[in-house]
């Protein structure tokens, strides 16, 4: 096969591994997203238990190889009963990845926030929640909103990492076709690049746009 031929019958397997590639990391953006929020919010708690709980999940997930803790939950848990689907372990383990760096996101997001609000929301009347919801959350998201988009873009790459365990997307679509089928390695991993980069390019844009935005605009 010439170059052109060889493009042609990949794409196709390809672009049913990105769209998988694409599940993952919406998946897990939302999932870790909520487990960002649910964390940040326990790291600066009143409630000292749920701070060291926090401390702890956030140290341990940002502080060992994704690749480690992946293996953990896929090869290490069955002995121990939980039997997880190369999926499964997948989902769990980019979530909570994500869900970690989230945490220290939103809690760096909402210290920032000047005392003073806060004291002034709690004067007119408002309950702790409300005034998470109506006067610390929204302008933390000033400061969250583009570095989000940036870790976003590395939990894309990162499911390239959970072909590794079987889960299939587009780099393991990628590594069937040369090893199974012989095709060219450059071809194929030079295509297996580019579906990844559509998909990370224009995240980066839209996090270069949304920050020039919050340079002139506040909550």
């Amino acid at each position: 096969m010439n170059i052109l031929e060889l493009s042609l019958y990949v794409i196709p397997f390809l672009i049913k591994g990105i769209v998988e590639t694409a599940k993952y990391s919406l998946i897990c953006g939302i999932l870790g997203l909520i487990i960002g929020i649910i964390g940040g919010l326990s790291r600066i708690s009143k409630s000292y238990i749920l701070r060291i709980i926090s401390a702890i999940y956030v140290n341990i997930f940002r502080s060992t190889p994704f690749l480690i803790q992946l293996y953990i939950i896929f090869f290490i848990l069955p002995i121990y009963g939980i039997v997880l689907n190369s999926s499964q372990a997948a989902i769990i383990t980019l979530s909570f990845n994500f869900g970690a760096y989230m945490s220290e996101m939103v809690r760096a997001g909402i210290e920032a926030i000047p005392k003073e609000q806060t004291e002034a929301a709690l004067s007119l009347g408002m309950t702790p929640f409300l005034k998470t919801k109506l006067v610390i959350l929204p302008q933390a998201l000033r400061i969250i909103i583009p570095p989000v988009v940036g870790q976003l873009i590395l939990l894309v790459k990162d499911t390239a990492i959970i072909s590794l365990i079987g889960a299939f997307e587009v780099t393991k679509v990628g590594r069937e076709l040369v090893v199974g089928s012989g095709l060219n390695p450059i071809i194929v991993y030079s295509w297996v690049s580019f579906f990844y980069f559509i998909i990370c390019y224009p995240l980066y844009l839209y996090s270069i746009k949304i920050e020039k935005k919050l340079k002139f605009y506040s909550f």
